[in-house]
């Protein structure tokens, strides 16, 4: 019979090796490009500020160390703060990034937590070095944002008055969950049954407390009707959001992504339902960061920004305009306009209007007269219309009236609804106009392509699927660190040529 060595395996025998951190870092891998990045590159001084140990107390973690262990968990996956610290106790790659310290997960959470601020910092300079590399076009962004839910329960939601009712409901069912427990005791029940019976109470009478503190400070937030809009017991700071899954309790993932490369060169996470109206703000901080990453300030640039159409009003059109920035955002019929024919149907641009005498002329040359005013989602609008007769015999009418039934069958003419958003003369119509052109279609067809994969690669390959955070602060330092892995990792190839490995 053939006789084998012995393997230590065989009997869990345990083998002590000699390792050494620094050759597990390869030329060439993401990991190595960070912590050369980290420890010569990007300067992360900012940190010390954090800590008063100078003289006495311990010694702490350097946020170094800190910084690269949660860029690499986040790269691979992992974005709880016990997930990086079973990251740092196990996997190789991620001691030899730490130098061999073992972070605790409270620590780690501390950190994420409390240094927002000082990530956009070091967001910047990640920028700057993606600028660097010559990896940001600077003349063409696109602009959206990621729905994501934020550790808060939808089911703790509510106006004043519905929160109110769920508390009533909670007392309820302590009431009657404890009727239903001394009747169990008079008749002798079981220990497990009994601790579960325990257990349901407490966690009845934690709730009543909690939302009873909540309605006590509690102001009611006012939506854009003057209608109050839900508060969230757990998270206020963020909002109930219509997303591709429904509705869910979280925040929006804005970002501004350049043409060149897909470089975020602005990131924000916000607590509201729309994210149009924080246009302004992101296309300020777009600006502020290139300037900041640039080093100097660009002279001649006037760079475009692209949106979809959650971006479409006219405030947001002036405030571009007023920063002399280049807007290509469509209305909400864009799409429409596009697809299912062949001729473009007639929009409100397309009609002439004749101030002195208050109507509208047609494409045809056919009236329409004033017919009053109306009030509709919130906004005023006022009302023409076309004689029936003008509209049936007219050989436009195919591309003018929008319906599925026969125009003879309608008895009634063209109908314009005309408020600030469209009437003739505004920064809406002409945005309509630019968005018929030939030209500006093709432009605006990249939109997708520059910041739809940006998001793509953060939720699904970087598996963000949920903010872990609470609070708009904290959850906008999370944004920001998934930021800097998506930048990080698209600096690796220039990187690696840079340094000759590839």
């Amino acid at each position: 019979m053939a006789r084998y060595k012995h393997t230590d395996i065989e009997d869990g025998q345990g083998v002590f090796l000699t390792i050494n951190l620094k050759n597990q870092l390869l030329p060439g891998t993401f990991e190595y490009m960070l912590n050369d990045l980290m420890s010569n590159k990007i300067d992360v001084s900012i940190f010390d500020g954090n800590y008063k140990n100078d003289k006495t107390g311990a010694k702490a973690i350097p946020p170094m160390a800190l910084l690269k262990l949660i860029i690499y968990g986040y790269s691979k996956g992992k974005n709880s703060s016990r997930g990086l610290w079973e990251l740092a106790e196990d996997n190789i790659i991620a001691k030899a990034l730490t130098g061999g310290l073992q972070p605790h997960w409270t620590t780690i959470a501390d950190f994420i937590s409390s240094n927002s601020e000082k990530f956009q910092e070091v967001f910047v300079k990640v920028l700057a070095y993606c600028v660097e590399l010559g990896l940001v076009g600077g003349e063409t962004f696109a602009v959206d944002g990621l729905r994501l839910p934020s550790n808060a329960s939808i089911d703790m939601s509510g106006t004043k008055e519905e929160l109110k009712k769920r508390m009533e409901v909670y007392r309820r069912m302590a009431e009657k969950h404890l009727a239903k427990h001394q009747k169990n005791d008079e008749g002798g029940m079981d220990e497990e049954r009994s601790r579960h019976y325990k257990e349901r109470q407490k966690h009845l009478a934690l709730q009543i407390e909690k939302v009873g503190k909540f309605l006590e400070e509690m102001e009611p937030k006012e939506g854009k009707q003057d209608k109050e809009i839900k508060s969230n017991v757990t998270d206020n700071e963020s909002a109930m959001i219509h997303s591709s899954k429904g509705y869910i309790q979280g925040y929006i993932g804005l970002a501004v992504t350049d043409k060149e490369n897909q470089i975020i060169v602005q990131a924000e996470a916000v607590g509201s339902a729309s994210e149009g109206e924080h246009l302004p703000f992101m296309v300020d901080k777009t600006l502020e960061n290139m300037e900041r990453a640039l080093a100097k300030n660009p002279e001649g640039m006037k760079p475009a920004f692209m949106a979809d159409a959650n971006y479409f009003s006219e405030d947001n059109l002036r405030a571009l305009k007023e920063r002399d920035v280049e807007a290509i955002i469509p209305d909400c019929q864009y799409k429409k306009r596009l697809s299912g024919s062949n001729e473009m149907k007639y929009e409100t641009c397309d009609f002439t209007y004749h101030e002195e005498e208050n109507y509208y002329e047609c494409p045809y040359g056919k009236r329409l007269e004033y017919k009053g005013k109306c009030k509709l989602r919130g906004l005023e609008w006022k009302t023409y219309q076309a004689v029936f007769s003008d509209c049936v015999n007219c050989p436009l009418n195919t591309r003018c009236i929008r319906t599925k039934k026969k125009i003879s069958n309608l008895n009634r003419g063209r109908k314009l609804m005309i408020s600030k958003t469209n009437e003739v003369g505004n920064l809406c119509t002409e945005m309509i106009k630019k968005l018929n052109t030939e030209e500006y279609q093709n432009r605006y067809a990249y939109r997708i392509q520059i910041v739809e994969p940006v998001f793509a690669s953060i939720s699904y390959c970087k598996r963000l699927n949920r903010f872990t955070l609470r609070g708009k602060n904290k959850v906008n330092g999370q944004w920001k660190l998934y930021g800097m892995v998506h930048n990080l990792s698209k600096c690796l190839n220039e990187y690696n040529r840079d340094k000759e490995y590839a």
